[in-house]
């Protein structure tokens, strides 16, 4: 009975908000819409159809960091939360099933986790180990899992630096170099004073640390370009402007280097968010959203959410397409495709873009508007909003599952909001 409330609580908010709409000038017509089958919203509509709480008791400071995957069983996915005022804590259900209970492990207990966390599989591993901001560095955390030591997950997990001069605030993997063996792609991190940087590696235990590769602000994103399959790098300069960071191997060179040629995509702001991926081409696109407006002179991003669609000649300024201007504090994008390849964007608002937050004793971004968890979806080239819930979360992670979405997410809570960690099921 849950899990048919919470599908069919969205479609029930919706359908009131119309009445109440036109309830104001058509009374009559109040009438008719309830009563016609016609009205309700198709069952294909997006909708948050299960929301699990996995810890409601999560420790002193702010869980920030995110990651879930196949870390402790081939069929069963579990979560990794790392917090701010330290540590790394292991999810996983005792019973194989999305109700739990779920139970909380130790990976690591020290270290401030800010401000990402990803999972990274190496080849011959069963399961995947997690590489994460912490304590001002980069470190590796090997999963006990693949050395034969099943109940070792629960223990804390064997680490190993991979920087030790800073962590950073966003982070990508990818095969910068072409060696076949995946690198740590690092933003800039304002309020750590990192620079970006990549940390290529030579094996899963050596890393070439190369800084300013790319004078990205606070995110940064894997970005291709024409129909090639090269890598490149998306993100903001210091300016707030869009660039995009040509990998030195288009044109016969070292990727293993700083200062990549840069290109201009189009205006944006120092702290937005970014994704990039194949939205309505087969070219990739780059979305971006307005987010935290870090300083010094920061100001938020009144474009909102917009997409970039990539010219036919990528070293032109790209052409920008409004999704929606009313979203702000948007700390994660996640883009992709499901449903037979439908593209979609999700995006949440922090809660300090809402009542009752008053961040730096300042009202929100939009008073009187609940914060949003929203899922974009791409019908016949254009994105379709669906609002899948009223409320705030940050830096959410998403793996698909069982034809939908699994989505781990919970508020940094530093202006009142619940901290619990949530699971939750969406479905197309």
């Amino acid at each position: 009975m849950k899990t048919a409330y919470l599908y069919i609580y969205p479609i029930v908010r919706r359908l009131f908000a119309t009445t109440r709409r036109l309830s104001d000038h058509h009374p009559t017509a109040v009438l008719l819409l309830v009563l016609s089958p016609w009205t309700i919203p198709p069952a294909s509509a997006q909708t948050i159809a299960q929301d699990v709480v996995i810890d409601n008791h999560v420790r002193v400071g702010e869980p920030l960091e995110k990651a879930i995957d196949y870390f402790t069983s081939e069929a069963f996915p579990s979560v990794i939360v790392g917090n701010g005022r330290g540590g790394l804590y292991l999810y996983r259900s005792i019973t194989g099933q999305l109700q739990g209970p779920w139970k909380r492990s130790t990976i690591v207990e020290q270290g401030s986790a800010y401000e990402r966390a990803r999972p990274i599989k190496f080849s011959g591993d069963a399961y995947p180990g997690l590489v994460a901001s912490i304590g001002n560095k980069i470190v590796l955390f090997e999963n006990p899992g693949n050395r034969g030591h099943a109940a070792a997950v629960t223990r804390p997990w064997p680490a190993h630096v991979v920087n030790p001069n800073h962590g950073c605030h966003d982070i990508r993997l990818e095969d910068l170099d072409g060696d076949g063996k995946v690198d740590i792609v690092c933003s800039g991190a304002i309020s750590l004073r990192a620079p970006e940087f990549v940390a290529f590696q030579n094996d899963r235990n050596h890393w070439q640390v190369v800084d300013d590769v790319a004078d990205v602000g606070d995110d940064v994103a894997i970005l291709k370009v024409g129909t090639d399959s090269l890598p490149h790098l998306v993100g903001s300069d210091p300016s707030g402007n869009i660039f995009w960071y040509e990998n030195p191997r288009a044109r016969g060179g070292n990727a293993r280097t700083a200062h990549w040629s840069k290109h201009f995509i189009g205006p944006g702001n120092v702290g937005n968010s970014f994704a990039a991926g194949q939205l309505v081409s087969g070219k990739y696109a780059v979305v971006t959203a307005a987010n935290e407006h870090e300083g010094p002179g920061g100001g938020t991003d009144d474009r909102g959410i917009t997409w970039y669609e990539q010219p036919p000649d990528p070293q032109d300024p790209w052409i920008a397409h409004r999704i929606s201007t009313s979203y702000r504090d948007v700390h994660e994008i996640n883009l992709g495709h499901w449903n037979g390849g439908v593209p979609y964007v999700l995006v949440a608002e922090q809660e300090q873009a809402c009542d009752p937050a008053r961040p730096e004793s300042k009202p929100p971004d939009h008073p009187g508007t609940p914060c949003r968890i929203t899922m974009f979806q791409w019908n016949n080239g254009q994105p379709r909003e669906a609002v899948l819930a009223d409320t705030g979360t940050q830096n959410q992670v998403v793996l698909p599952w069982r034809g939908g979405l699994l989505m781990a997410d919970a508020n940094h809570g530093a202006y009142g909001a619940s901290k619990s960690v949530h699971l939750r099921l969406i479905l197309p």
